[in-house]
């Protein structure tokens, strides 16, 4: 089954979310299979930069 799954840290200085579709048969293994997704973008190595944004006033 297909699944969308956002995983989000709380970090010192704000929280930093990471949204993914994976293929997995539960919830628990989806979730998993981002964070696996998550290490391995992290570990390549290659540049990136955030593409989009959402500011509001508080």
């Amino acid at each position: 089954m297909k699944y969308e799954v956002t995983l989000r840290t709380n970090l010192k200085l704000g929280t930093f979310y990471w949204i993914a579709t994976v293929e997995a048969d539960s919830e628990e293994e989806a979730a998993e299979a981002a964070e696996a997704l998550f290490e391995e973008q992290m570990d390549s190595g290659e540049e990136w930069a955030f593409e989009d944004f959402s500011a509001e006033p508080v």
